[in-house]
């Protein structure tokens, strides 16, 4: 093949690509949302120090800024035996808790 035929070639291959590029739809990147929950401990400050905030912040760190988890802290948004209630009513949207706290309708025992 001869150097110049090549090149026509080659420019017609270019002209193909950018035609095809030009007719593309376009594609608008959307801004992202960040997921954010609220969960409650039945833990205080003290030991919720300990027991679930270190998970927390590993996770929040992982997650990238993505989703975010919000730590409350024993009745910091509802009252200790309205734990399991507060989750089904949607105000918050996870809870840390043991069976003697979470005050739930059924039997949770284990």
């Amino acid at each position: 093949m001869k150097r110049r035929d090549f090149i026509k070639k080659a420019g017609m291959g270019a002209a193909a690509v950018a035609a095809t590029a030009v007719n593309a739809p376009y594609v608008i990147a959307q801004k992202k949302t960040t997921i954010k929950w609220r969960i409650q401990t039945y833990a205080g400050p003290a030991l919720a120090a300990h027991v679930i905030k270190p998970s927390i912040d590993a996770f929040n760190k992982a997650a990238n800024g993505e989703m975010v988890i919000e730590l409350y802290n024993a009745d910091q948004l509802v009252p200790q035996g309205e734990l399991f209630r507060a989750v089904q009513k949607g105000t918050m949207d996870a809870c840390q808790s043991d069976d003697d706290s979470i005050a739930a309708p059924v039997d949770v025992a284990v």
